[in-house]
């Protein structure tokens, strides 16, 4: 049964996986990721000499490997996503490549998923050195699963928001830019959100009601991080790693607490969070492609 590959993910993904630089790039991130794992169990099992195989201490070289990772994607996705629009317009290729069969949604599709499968083959890459940390005990086959999926549906909403500036803005610099905004909006103005939340509330408390009573119930304003991947990740490597859940601890800290569900299940919530997000994005990207949509601009 042949099996049939969206045109331009086959495509764009021959051109990359044939690249020396990309070939480069999997060596020094597998070369980096190696030397951390290297270091940091030599540090956590002879700098002091134990006579006992620290598990706590394993778990911790593997939350830092999976940090790592993280990061990595942060950064990568936005820079692979952002120029696979704006990058035809660029090679004044698009408009040839909007005269074929091949949907705008196909389009968005075949760039998106070309995009994250390098970042993909970069995690794929490094799951041996990963792995390492099984060969010694404290982290269990869940939390690598989890990691993956975490890493998965990340890079979708991600490059989502990528796909949605490359295809608005005309140039690759400016949509790498408005990318990384994007992201920075995501990961950091939520937490701003909740920072500014907490503030008017300490004002309330103390200039309103004079420091008497009970300050409000401000804890609700922590639902906006089921959208902020790097506190999902905060929160998965808490749960697994000291058992302590950082969406209690934040909420209890604006004098309050989640409902009992969404603290049990914040990790799949926020997964299906940003799953919703991500079609949302890609949708409007794909609107914005359309031909006709850029006639009426005109």
């Amino acid at each position: 049964m042949k099996i049939r590959i969206n045109p331009v993910y086959g495509k764009e993904i021959k051109l990359k996986v044939r690249s020396v630089k990309f070939a480069i790039i999997i060596f020094l991130f597998n070369l980096m990721l190696g030397i951390i794992a290297i270091t940091g169990f030599e540090v956590m099992f002879n700098m002091h000499l134990n006579p006992y195989v620290d598990y706590s201490g394993a778990a911790k070289v593997f939350y830092i490997l999976i940090s790592m990772e993280i990061i990595a994607v942060m950064f990568l996705v936005p820079a692979f996503t952002a120029g696979s629009i704006a990058g035809e317009r660029e090679k004044q290729t698009l408009d040839i490549l909007l005269t074929t069969v091949l949907t705008p949604e196909k389009i968005v599709m075949g760039k998106l998923l070309s995009s994250i499968s390098m970042v993909l083959l970069l995690v794929v890459s490094s799951l041996p050195i990963i792995s390492i940390v099984f060969t010694i005990g404290g982290v269990g086959m869940e939390d690598l699963v989890q990691f993956m999926l975490a890493i998965l549906v990340i890079s979708f909403f991600i490059g989502s928001m990528g796909m949605l500036a490359s295809t608005v803005l005309k140039k690759t610099v400016p949509a790498m830019v408005c990318s990384m905004v994007e992201v920075m909006l995501v990961c950091v103005g939520t937490v701003i959100i909740i920072g500014v939340t907490y503030i008017i509330a300490k004002l309330y408390y103390y200039n309103y009601m004079g420091a008497v009573g009970n300050m409000p119930d401000v804890s609700g304003a922590c639902l906006v991080l089921l959208v902020n991947p790097v506190f999902t990740v905060i929160q998965m490597t808490m749960e697994q790693c000291e058992s302590v859940s950082a969406i209690s601890k934040l909420a209890g800290i604006l004098n309050g607490s989640v409902p009992a569900f969404i603290e049990d299940n914040w990790f799949k919530i926020s997964m299906v969070s940003q799953v919703v997000i991500t079609i949302i994005l890609l949708k409007m990207s794909a609107f914005f492609l359309k031909p006709i949509k850029n006639i009426h601009r005109q």
